[in-house]
């Protein structure tokens, strides 16, 4: 059985902001692109959100199912890109710019705004399974709030960001 460590931060964007990592390492994989199929996460997101899944004590019933938005993907993919090229876990950017920072940088005005971040998985499945053990993560991917998410993994940093657009 594998052993997940989890690190959880709470911070309102006006959302949850939560990050984890895992044992899980593959140093091998060391690439400075989008290295995840996009896709197959969004199918792993919507099928809880759809389902209705238990966040720690607190159930979630289902909702409606997110769409890829590629200003958030591209908001996700320069936060892992920045944490994998300067060593680092956080969700404050190396500079010291927060989401709410990475979200105008790519011009995504929105009425909420989530991420998640992780370290340390190897597939889509297994970072959808060590968010989906945490009461926060979970939370996030079960907010009827967000619309569209965008999902990036450099190396073995991950980043989720979820959104609801400005009308």
């Amino acid at each position: 059985m594998k052993k997940w460590f989890l690190r959880t931060y709470l911070i309102l964007v006006p959302g949850l902001m939560i990050s984890c990592f895992s044992n899980e390492i593959d140093f091998e994989d060391v690439t400075q692109e989008n290295n995840i199929d996009v896709q197959t996460l969004l199918e792993l997101v919507n099928d809880a959100r759809t389902t209705g899944t238990t966040c720690g004590s607190t159930y979630y019933p289902p909702v409606n199912e997110l769409v890829a938005n590629e200003k958030l993907e591209a908001a996700a993919l320069a936060h892992s890109q920045d944490m994998m090229e300067n060593d680092f876990f956080s969700h404050t950017s190396s500079n010291g710019d927060a989401l709410t920072n990475r979200l105008a940088d790519v011009d995504y005005s929105y009425l909420a705004a989530a991420e998640n971040i992780a370290w340390g998985y190897t597939s889509e499945e297994s970072v959808m399974a060590g968010w989906l053990t945490s009461e926060g993560h979970c939370a996030n991917i079960m907010n009827s709030a967000f619309t569209e998410m965008g999902v990036a993994r450099v190396g073995n940093y991950w980043t989720q960001v979820f959104g609801k657009p400005q009308e």
